[in-house]
């Protein structure tokens, strides 16, 4: 059974990719391994999946940000 955070982080990343849709997959996890390694000095291999989330939950309310500022 899938854990309660790997569920979100599957949600999270369906959001992402909905909010950048021009963006491809394999780009969207390439951006959050560098948000990773930035934010929180590991590698995607090794950030645990709440600071993954974490990571991922910034990155969405930046883009966000993006979106209303342009509007």
């Amino acid at each position: 059974m899938i854990q309660a955070t790997q569920h979100d982080l599957l949600e999270k990343l369906a959001e992402l990719q909905q909010l950048s849709p021009d963006v491809r997959f394999g780009q969207l996890l390439a951006n959050l391994g560098l948000l990773v390694e930035d934010q929180t000095d590991r590698s995607l291999w090794d950030v645990e999946d709440a600071d993954l989330l974490e990571v991922i939950e910034r990155h969405r309310a930046d883009l966000l940000r993006r979106q209303q500022a342009g509007a």
